[in-house]
């Protein structure tokens, strides 16, 4: 993930074994980077209600089903997704240390943090949510790359019980400041 407002930059992980309704760690799959798409950019939905359906599509994209555990994850990535791209699946940040390399069809560096998690290209391609989009705009699909990503780079539970704990970024009750 990555701060929209360009503070630091990181990188929007793998899935762990199953816990409380999550999904096994075979439920994600990396796909060539050459696959990841950059279309779609400014079609989908935005706002909190949009971004709500997003993550309950996420979640149950990635075969969460335990009502806590479901709970967690939403309202950690509605504080996330509010703080890295205001609700906005079109954001795309040029000014953090990720945006280099060549223009891409959207317009941005190849590298740049894009989507409602502010995901780079090669993390949403290593953390691919099988039966998802390609294209790295889709909420559900950035989502739930970065909820893969939380839970192999940042070691939160696939419960989600410490990722306000282990996220600045997913925790309402701190400033945040990027991960």
């Amino acid at each position: 993930m990555d701060a929209v407002d360009g503070r630091r930059g990181d990188q929007c992980g793998v899935q762990r074994d199953g816990v409380d309704g999550a999904a096994p760690a075979s439920s994600a799959a990396k796909i060539p980077v050459g696959e990841v798409s950059f279309a779609g950019r400014g079609t989908f939905p935005k706002g909190p209600a949009a971004m709500s359906a997003a993550i309950d599509a996420a979640l149950d994209a990635r075969g969460v089903t335990d009502p806590v555990a479901r709970k967690r994850w939403h309202d950690g990535y509605m504080t996330l997704t509010g703080r890295e791209s205001g609700h906005n699946a079109s954001v795309v940040n040029v000014s953090d240390s990720n945006a280099h390399g060549a223009q891409m069809s959207d317009g941005a560096p190849a590298n740049s943090s894009r989507g409602p998690a502010q995901c780079i290209p090669g993390t949403f391609a290593s953390y691919h949510q099988p039966g998802t989009s390609t294209s790295i705009y889709e909420p559900v699909a950035n989502i739930a790359a970065s909820m893969n990503y939380v839970m192999g780079r940042y070691g939160v539970s696939p419960d989600g019980s410490n990722l306000a704990a282990r996220v600045g970024q997913a925790n309402p009750h701190v400033a945040g400041g990027g991960y």
